[in-house]
């Protein structure tokens, strides 16, 4: 056989060795050849021989800085998987050491928001392996398309990829490189899940991959600690990592941008973000201030640990209600529609039964009563009971009225043909229903003449048809727009008809999500002031002040962001209180005590448990003094608040006015401001003493619970 060296590497080859290149070297200029055609690419070639009877390839996925990405089938299971390959043309250590790492790293980790990892192995020098195969979308593609995702979205997105943040960091792994791009959206139920552990690093152990003080990464949404290349990166470097993206998602933009990565890194480790209320204006305080504390500078204030954020955000899909609220949520539409149709088809007979129809409408009546009453003893206030029961069904699929509607509902995403297709469905079964029961009145009334019949069913016809050469426009209309938009026959008839719009699961895949509407935000008058709002226009009538009214403009901001610290403060306590707290256990506990009450002339056998029960009351009302007390003073802190706002208004609209008027408004602002200086540091100090008591109450209530 005739032999020669390969002109790259100077190893053996066949003479008649295709392209006259070594396998080694055909692989590393197959990876590198971007347009390859599947027919030409060595490096599928390759897998094809090592891999046969095994997986079958069957396209390119992609091709990246690592190498590339096949799709391919699992002959043995039956199954579609991924194998990515990677290319070791320069540093073939290092890269070969950080790919095996990253397999060792993934098999270690099992959680459904992780990519799983099948196998491992090596093709002529190229180490590769098999991981499973998300069909659907990157979240980098869908910011690309979408520019951002809706908030309640973007809060399952981020608590999802922290719960599965939480777990590799309890497995003694950080993933050191979180981004849009390595976040995979699966196309049937909008699960995100992470890929590519390929930067991890094991806590605890000597050798990584990366020499101190070098940088792994992606600039944009590295860490300040991961950004000055320090050597003891733990998981809170994820998290401001996941910040970051969160902070992208909601505001359509990242917090740093820069013309080098250099600037970007800068930035990273001297200055802080842009301030997201500034950016998505009608984000809920909760996911603000998840994402701020996310993007601390200093690693100790940022979120403990991925499990606190993941708690701090709460899943989308869970009803945030007590349990007695869910038992009569959305209860009332199918109730009252169902007592309407009744009542009215009794009302129909000339001679129907008034007693029993009576009987019914005080029946429903007393119902309705009773459920109120109850939830009131449970500790409801009307309003409460009241959304619960008229809260939108879950099977609605129509228009509801948008202060009842289900979280994260997209009617006013869905395309306009949809919407209207689907208002023009629910006029047409009103219009049924009423037309029925009129043509009913009409027939009994005045009896089934021939001519009655005649003149009814002609005028039923005359508006049926119009009605369904209607609903046939809007139909053709809807289903041409959804289908331009890659939808296939199945889900378009699932977005024009059967999904109802609450059904967040649905509508959060990414193929569905495409067809929506981009997120629009709109500023209602209806809309409370949150107390971020009076700090922002504090903040802006404090910028605007000049001359000697400037210092008092920066105490008075000082002075807000006091009161607005403090707030988040008691939000948080008034929070942990009501976690301690169930709503009427001070009723039943009165039972068990009552129930134990030692009957005449027999030996009081129950004392020890009566006593128990007698200081769990006093606990829970301690508890529920607390929590009146915390309200209490976070409703001072909010007039206080808005106050201060309002006097800044007036300072700065009468800066230009006589010296008199200025002097009288700003000495009411100097005054308020030393207010909220006296009564925050007494507040401080009385919640210093009483802080450790609450604790100790809210523990022994709750183990005595137990």
């Amino acid at each position: 056989m005739d032999l020669r060296t390969c002109p790259r590497c100077g190893a053996g080859i066949d003479a008649d060795h295709p392209q006259g290149l070594c396998p080694a070297c055909l692989l590393k200029e197959g990876l590198q050849a971007e347009g390859s055609r599947p027919e030409k690419d060595p490096v599928r070639a390759a897998l094809e021989a090592k891999l046969q009877g095994q997986y079958r390839l069957v396209r390119l996925l992609g091709r990246g800085g690592m190498g590339a990405v096949y799709l391919a089938r699992d002959l043995t299971l039956d199954r579609e998987v991924a194998i990515k390959v990677i290319r070791t043309d320069e540093g073939v250590g290092e890269v070969y050491d950080r790919f095996r790492r990253e397999a060792k790293t993934a098999a270690r980790l099992s959680h459904p928001n992780i990519v799983p990892l099948h196998a491992f192995g090596e093709v002529e020098g190229m180490p590769y392996f098999v991981m499973g195969y998300v069909r659907g979308e990157s979240l980098e593609a869908r910011l690309r398309r979408d520019g951002k995702i809706p908030e309640e979205e973007g809060r399952r997105v981020l608590a999802e990829i922290a719960d599965a943040l939480d777990h590799a960091h309890r497995q003694g792994v950080v993933h050191r490189d979180v981004k849009p791009d390595n976040v995979l959206l699966e196309d049937e139920s909008g699960r995100a899940l992470l890929a590519d552990f390929g930067v991890a690093k094991a806590l605890g152990r000597g050798d990584t991959m990366t020499r101190a003080g070098s940088v792994v990464g992606t600039p944009h949404y590295m860490s300040p600690e991961q950004a000055s290349g320090r050597a003891d990166i733990d998981g809170r470097s994820d998290i401001y990592s996941l910040g970051v993206m969160g902070y992208a998602m909601l505001s359509g933009r990242l917090p740093f941008e820069g013309s080098t990565a250099a600037d970007v890194l800068t930035k990273h480790l001297t200055q802080a973000p842009p301030p997201l209320r500034s950016l998505a204006a009608t984000l809920s305080d909760s996911t603000v201030q998840a994402v701020d504390r996310c993007l601390a500078k200093d690693p100790a204030q940022r979120w403990p640990d991925a499990r606190s954020l993941k708690l701090a955000l709460g899943a989308v899909e869970e009803s945030p209600l007590p349990d007695a609220l869910r038992a009569a949520e959305g209860k009332g539409v199918p109730i009252a529609a169902f007592a309407m149709a009744y009542l009215f088809a009794w009302s129909v007979p000339p001679k129907s039964p008034r007693p029993l129809m009576f009987f019914l409408v005080f029946f429903y009546a007393f119902c309705y009563v009773f459920a109120v009453t109850r939830l009131r003893r449970e500790g409801f206030s009307l309003r409460q009971s009241q959304s619960a029961i008229w809260r939108e069904p879950s099977w609605w699929a129509f228009w509801y009225p948008r202060a009842l509607r289900r979280r994260g509902n997209v009617w006013d995403r869905l395309p306009a043909s949809v919407r209207r297709l689907r208002g023009w469905l629910l006029a047409i079964c009103g219009y049924i229903l009423c037309s029925g029961a009129a043509a009913a009145f009409v027939l009994v009334r005045q009896g089934a003449t021939p001519t009655g019949l005649v003149r009814v069913f002609h005028a039923l016809g005359i508006f049926g048809i119009a009605a369904t050469a209607v609903w046939l426009g809007l139909r053709a209309r809807a289903q041409r727009e959804l289908e331009r938009k890659g939808l296939g026959p199945a889900d378009v008839h699932r977005v024009m008809y059967s999904v109802p719009p609450s059904r967040v699961s649905f509508w959060a895949r990414p193929y569905i999500a495409a067809v929506l509407a981009p997120v629009t935000h709109r500023e209602t008058s209806r809309r409370p002031d949150t107390p971020h709002d009076q700090l922002q226009s504090i903040l802006r009538h404090a910028s605007e002040l000049s001359g000697p009214l400037r210092p008092l403009g920066a105490e008075a901001a000082a002075a807000a962001r006091q009161l607005l610290a403090a707030i988040d403060q008691a939000d948080r306590e008034i929070a942990e209180l009501a976690r301690n707290l169930e709503p009427g256990e001070e009723e039943r506990l009165a039972d068990k005590i009552a129930a134990l009450a030692p009957a005449p002339g027999r030996a009081d056998e129950y004392a020890p448990m009566r006593a128990l029960l007698e200081k769990q009351v006093e606990l829970i009302r301690g508890l529920a003094a607390r929590l009146e007390e915390a309200r209490a003073s976070r409703n001072r802190r909010i007039e206080m608040l808005k106050t201060l706002a309002l006097y800044l208004a007036s300072l700065r609209a009468r800066s230009a006015g006589t010296t008199s008027e200025v002097r009288s408004v700003s000495d009411t602002v100097r005054a308020l401001c030393d207010e909220i200086g006296r009564q925050e540091t007494a507040l401080t100090d009385r919640g210093a003493g009483s802080g450790a008591g609450i604790d100790e109450a809210a523990t022994l209530s709750r183990s005595e619970r137990r």
